[in-house]
């Protein structure tokens, strides 16, 4: 049995739900905390991340209605995946899916809108290495 083989995950992992920023911000594997003055600046750094298979964004807002602290994508061996941070109290859980690019920016620009996104039920909780 390889190492791979005998690591365990689990997906009982939170983080802490530090203060996060009074506007909204952008980052990526270049910049952090960006404030963000619309949508086109966010869908400028997702282009950005489809053509570079090791870049990331996050979009963090700060007014929230739905529990979702933020939302953040990166690109996967055969796609894209999109992860949601849940707000539990004073913690926060990631969940994932994977995703197109048209969904992948229909997820960002719904969030942006509205700070919510549809179908939170069909994310799965992410599986960290414990």
């Amino acid at each position: 049995m390889d190492q791979q083989q005998k690591a365990k995950t689990s997906t009982d992992v939170t983080f802490e739900n530090k203060n996060f920023p009074t506007q909204n911000t952008v980052s990526t594997q270049t910049v952090t905390d960006q404030a963000v003055s619309s949508f086109q600046m966010v869908e400028d750094y997702l282009w950005e991340m489809f053509g570079d298979e090791d870049e990331f964004v996050v979009l963090t807002l700060a007014d929230i209605l739905h529990q979702i602290r933020f939302v953040q994508a990166a690109q996967i061996k055969n796609g894209l995946i999109v992860q949601l941070g849940i707000e539990e109290g004073d913690r926060i859980r990631l969940v994932e899916k994977e995703c197109t690019r048209e969904e992948c920016m229909d997820i960002f620009r719904e969030y942006y809108n509205s700070s919510y996104v549809r179908d939170v039920e069909k994310y799965q909780p992410v599986a960290f290495y414990v």
